[in-house]
């Protein structure tokens, strides 16, 4: 989500109503939009998400050696399972409703039917598992030697429980055969009025023979909460409406059934709440800096805000003296609130722990009532390793559709989250109405400058609701401190602003004080100019008269005028606040891009409506801000629009997957979106299909399916294709030549129709370019691109894949799938690093010399032994599962120590220039851009452990480098907070001798957003951690359970020595993925016994390694 803690425009992100004090929640700006956090620099973190591992555990302090782990066992939850153990039968699935059946023959399909959870095969199946969760304990607790304390189990979206181990236990359990995956706790980040009209749902909503809002629908949200008193979720609609209850009058689930906590607070809309946040699993009351309280009642807005608009009711909500009449999407569907989120204090920030979220998805299957799950929390990117991510593919294959954000990390490349291709991933762009905002207009004296009629205004939160006009004549008095560092924060003489406006500086005192301070001497509002070029939404909590904030230059425009007028200028504001209109389908620059990190994958999937959204928020109690509604950013915005879309879907085509469903979504969105600046057209891997259209998609002719088992095949780690997966759009990242895909059209008409299928925007061939289809009858359909004249330089090449209907029905909207693909340059591989051979004197040899082509287009290779090589050094590939804190701590007096950091070693055997070190990492709790700096050091080795540290003892490095992440020479992934530094690039000429040295990376940042160093896969196991203490103090010492540190080193050496002689075959062309071998003359002739080494170096058309090193350790005998 994004809202006051957003980067934004200078508009106005979040305002609150009827004297309501909002908590705000803040954007998971983590590289791919997910972000979560961690309090225990002592030990591992575990990275899932790559960029947004493991988090802040309960009640966790610096040394804390235990956490919670999610494990994960083999077999089949209820979600998945067919029947295959002998003696447990498949579990039984529900008749369909009435209202189901009648759709279903409409389109002459039959509905597909979803577990019966309560069915008595299907309760076998879950003591079974229950039963086997035990075993698989005993077990755990076998291997470690003691018993450990078990906190969840889980058997329906996914096959778990929740147990406290240690990082060292969490290892040994990872091996054990019966565990398929180990993930640590984690916390993730929180990533309508005219939106449901833009995506067309008042077309489903008054459409004939049968009008499709959303009933006998349940929309499940997982989020903060939901404030269950506002009309947006009462049992009787604003417009007459009366909910109807699918689990029966007076039934209800979780903790509003009788004696829960919630008791009361459900209905006939609202049918259900659960709390995994306050106790087990996320056992977050009473937690210090932590707002969170028993139940499912919202305390910081954001699942209000996303619950309203995928399913709220329609009502005529008050903002800002504006009456608007707001809707969800689909209005007349049931809700049920899975809280699994709580606000950090300090900072107003939203977490949402993986133990309870992933308690969520299991409960909403359990519900056994749940048609769509939102999920606008961050998180997704490693689809194949994450819990959650394998709880959504369960649930899609129950029957559960999921719409998650593409995350808030915008506009920069591979930045998305949620890359699981079973999931809907949704990005955010405009809806046709922006801002609802104030704005001050200067009256006089005389001619008034254009730029001060129309000041605008950022009402400060927390404090006195402006809800009255100030007239234009009122005075505007400027202070006479406005230009200090401290204006405001001592009384004011008397009577300063007696009735006027007062216009003061932000500066070294909280707002609140300088806004009480101006009323104490007369002012009746206070604006508050900003002291450096930045929005800020101020909080003036206590404060008792309306504060504003504005701009600096405003500030400065408006001293500068009411002091040419002797201070005596007046001004007014009106009320209402002025609504200000937009471009509709403009993403936000916030909006996540693709592509999808590693994977073969068009994302995002979809866009939608995710700017100035207007819906329900809450405030910091659970009552009390029944009518509070609230403006918020962010493709937490967006995907409730997707998962209310979804919704009206699944009502009206009940007979249709939950992957045919998103199908129909993608192919008919609309793809007439723009970037950020109102003027480029999106690609797909910014809008992905385009904006969502649901009153054509309801329309779609064709819709593609897949199943669970493809997609599991499809993992990439195991040899899987992501671009052979049935869905509707078609991506590959390495098309040299030529690729293929294939999709499979099922007709969903009750009609015969023939279609046309061809490629725009690049080359292809369809076949079959023309078929034609009965009803329920499906096609094959193969597209080649050929990629010939597309330049091999990695770049990203789009088109589309347009099905027109022909003859028949032609007024089916015609359907378009996104095409992504790019041909990488060659890069060469020369193999092995190090040759070795022994000759006596006098005598001669030859070394083997590999060369292969790990890059997607042609390679050209000669041998040439002059000038300078290049060669890698280290290169130890990351896990990307867990790692080491290596921060230098700008909270060290909180935190209780300086830093936290990490050392690799590395080894010589000659002198060495070094060209390029590249660390791979994870940023939680934020990213690398919001750090001081970084810095590389190099030690020499003193005893096995590096001679220094850089917080404490920076003079002993060899070398040392500090730079901010935008400097020269140093590059950082989006995906991943990988660490990448081009030393030429960066001014820096490091030269070593042979020997052993210590790489020491470090990010200057605080705990909250501390950068771990990923353990890699492969190394010495000789690696060091330390802490240095306030004092200075503090040793490295060994550390264990991986191999190494990932970070890749790379060096220069001279080419050639006399010894080296001619190649048996000196150039070659090798094919993407292809390889050639030759052998290189090795004379001893004149060489004296002893030890040489020298350097065969190739030259490429590889752009990133012009010429390459291969270093040959000659032995010469007597």
């Amino acid at each position: 989500m994004r809202n006051a803690w957003i980067k934004r425009s200078k508009w106005v992100a979040l305002t609150l109503v009827a004297g309501a004090a909002l908590a705000a929640a803040a954007v998971g700006i983590r590289s791919t939009g997910a972000q979560s956090k961690t309090g225990n620099p002592s030990v591992d973190a575990r990275a899932g998400n790559p960029s947004g591992p493991a988090a802040r555990g309960p009640g966790s302090g610096f040394a804390e050696l235990s956490n919670r782990y999610i494990v994960v066992y083999r077999e089949e939850p209820l979600a998945t399972y067919k029947g295959d153990i002998q003696g447990l039968a498949a579990p039984e699935r529900m008749r369909p409703s009435a209202s189901a059946a009648r759709a279903a023959a409409a389109t002459g399909n039959a509905p597909t039917p979803r577990i019966a959870v309560k069915g008595a095969r299907s309760q076998d199946y879950v003591r079974f598992l229950a039963d086997r969760q035990v075993q698989h304990e005993a077990r755990i607790n076998a291997a470690l030697g003691r018993s450990v304390k078990v906190e969840r189990r889980m058997q329906h979206a996914i096959n778990a429980s929740v147990l406290q181990m240690n990082p060292q236990e969490a290892e040994r359990v990872r091996a054990l055969p019966d565990v398929q995956l180990v993930e640590e706790y984690r916390e993730y980040e929180q990533d309508t009025d005219v939106g449901p009209g833009l995506i067309g749902a008042p077309a489903l909503w008054n459409g004939t023979p049968a009008p499709f809002r959303g009933e006998g629908v349940v929309v499940g949200v997982i989020d903060s909460g939901i404030n269950f008193g506002s009309p947006a979720f009462t049992a009787r609609a604003e417009d007459g409406y009366e909910h109807v209850n699918p689990l029966g009058a007076g039934n209800y689930l979780g903790t509003c059934a009788p004696g829960g906590i919630d008791e009361g607070r459900c209905n006939s809309k609202l049918i259900g709440g659960y709390d995994f946040v306050c106790g087990a699993p996320g056992n977050q009351c009473g937690v210090a800096d932590v707002r969170e309280e028993p139940g499912f009642g919202d305390t910081n807005g954001h699942g209000s805000h996303t619950a309203s608009t995928a399913a709220g009711n329609p009502h005529t909500a008050s903002y800002r003296g504006n009456q608007i009449h707001i809707s969800g999407v689909a209005p007349r569907a049931n809700i049920i609130a899975y809280d699994a989120c709580y606000t950090e204090v300090s900072t107003g920030r939203g977490f949402c722990p993986n133990t309870s979220t992933l308690a969520a998805v299991n409960q909403a299957l359990a519900d056994g009532v749940v048609d769509v799950i939102n999920y606008s929390i961050a998180g997704g990117t490693a689809p194949w390793g994450e819990a959650v991510s394998l709880a959504f593919l369960n649930a899609s294959d129950a029957g559960i559709y999921v719409a998650t954000s593409a995350g808030n990390s915008g506009p920069g490349p591979n930045t998305m989250g949620h890359l699981e291709p079973w999931t809907g991933s949704t990005a955010a762009a405009t809806h046709g109405r922006g801002d609802i905002v104030l704005f001050a207009a200067v009256s006089g004296p005389g001619s008034v400058p254009p730029a001060l009629t129309a000041i605008l205004l950022t009402e400060g939160s927390g404090g006195v609701p402006f809800a009255t006009p100030i007239p234009a004549t009122t005075p505007l008095r400027v202070s006479a401190g406005i230009d200090s560092a401290n204006d405001g924060c001592a009384p004011f003489p008397a009577n300063t602003f007696q009735g006027a406006v007062a216009v003061i500086r932000r500066g070294s005192c909280n707002f609140s004080d300088k806004v009480n301070n101006a009323a104490a001497a007369g002012a009746i509002a206070v604006l508050i100019g900003n002291n450096q070029p930045a929005p800020i939404l101020p909080n003036v909590a206590g404060a008792t008269i309306p504060a504003f904030a504005i701009d600096q230059s405003d500030a400065n425009a408006l001293r500068t005028f009411a002091s040419s007028v002797g201070n005596n200028a007046t001004a007014g504001i009106a009320y209402p606040a002025s609504k200000i209109s937009n471009t509709p389908d403009v993403l936000g620059d916030f909006s996540s891009r693709g592509p999808a990190g590693i994977f073969d994958l068009v994302k995002p999937d979809v866009t939608a409506p995710g700017v100035r959204v207007l819906a329900v928020i809450a405030g910091n109690e659970v009552t009390g801000s029944e009518n509070a509604v609230g403006l918020m950013d962010g493709t937490s915005m967006a995907s409730p629009h997707h998962a209310g879309a979804a919704a009206l879907l699944r009502q009206a085509r009940p007979d249709w997957t939950v992957q045919e469903t998103r199908s129909a979504l993608m192919m008919t969105a609309r793809q007439e979106v723009l970037k950020e600046d109102g003027v480029t057209p999106a690609d797909a891997f910014a809008m992905g299909a385009g904006r969502i259209q649901v009153d054509q998609a309801l329309r779609a002719g064709l819709v593609l399916n897949e199943t669970k088992t493809n997609f599991l095949a499809a993992n990439p780690a195991n040899g899987g294709e992501v671009s052979s997966l049935n869905i509707a759009s078609l991506g590959k990242r390495s098309c040299a030549d030529s690729c293929s895909f294939t999709r499979v059209f099922r007709n969903v008409l009750p009609t015969r129709q023939t279609w046309t299928a061809k490629v725009q925007g690049l080359t292809a061939v369809v076949s079959p370019s023309v078929f034609t289809l009965a009803p329920g009858e499906s096609k094959s359909v193969r597209v080649i691109v050929t990629t010939g004249s597309v330049p091999n330089d990695g770049s990203w090449r789009f088109a589309r894949l347009t099905l027109s209907p022909q003859g028949g029905d032609t007024s089916q909207p015609l359907l378009r799938l996104p095409i992504a693909v790019s041909v990488p340059p060659p890069q060469i591989a020369a193999t092995p690093p190090t040759n070795s051979l022994t000759l006596p004197a006098g005598g001669s040899g030859t070394v083997n010399l590999q060369i292969a082509n790990t890059g997607g287009s042609p390679l050209e290779w000669q041998i040439d032994n002059s000038g300078v090589g290049t060669r890698m050094l280290v290169a130890q590939a990351p896990n990307n599962a867990n790692g080491r804190r290596s921060t230098r701590f700008t909270d060290a007096a909180t935190v209780g120590a300086r830093a936290q950091l990490g050392a690799d070693d590395f080894t010589l055997g000659e002198a060495t220039g070094i060209t390029r070190i590249v660390a791979d990492g994870f940023v939680n709790g934020g990213s690398l851009a919001t750090s001081t700096n970084i810095n590389w050091s190099i030690y020499r080795d003193v005893g096995g452990n590096p001679e220094g540290n850089p917080e404490s003892s920076p003079q002993l490095a060899l070398w040392s480098y500090t730079s901010t992440v935008s400097g020269p020479g140093v590059r950082t992934s989006a995906t991943l907070a990988t660490i990448n530094l081009d030393l030429a690039a960066a001014g820096q000429n490091v030269n070593l001798p042979a020997g052993r040295y210590w790489l020491v990376v470090s990010v200057r940042a605080p705990l909250a957003t501390s950068w771990f160093w990923f353990n890699a896969t492969s190394g010495d196991s000789v690696y060091r951690s330390a802490i240095i203490n306030p004092d200075g103090s503090g040793a490295w010492s060994a550390t264990a359970g991986a191999p190494g540190l990932a970070y890749g080193l790379g060096g220069s050496n001279a080419c050639g020595a006399g010894w080296i002689g001619t190649p048996t075959r000196a150039l070659g062309r090798i094919s993407a993925g292809g390889s050639q071998s030759t052998q290189v003359q090795i004379n001893a002739s004149g060489l004296a016994p002893g030890s040489y080494s020298g350097f065969v170096c190739v030259g490429s058309n590889d752009p990133s390694t012009p010429k390459t090193a291969v270093r040959v350790a000659l032995t010469v005998t007597p």
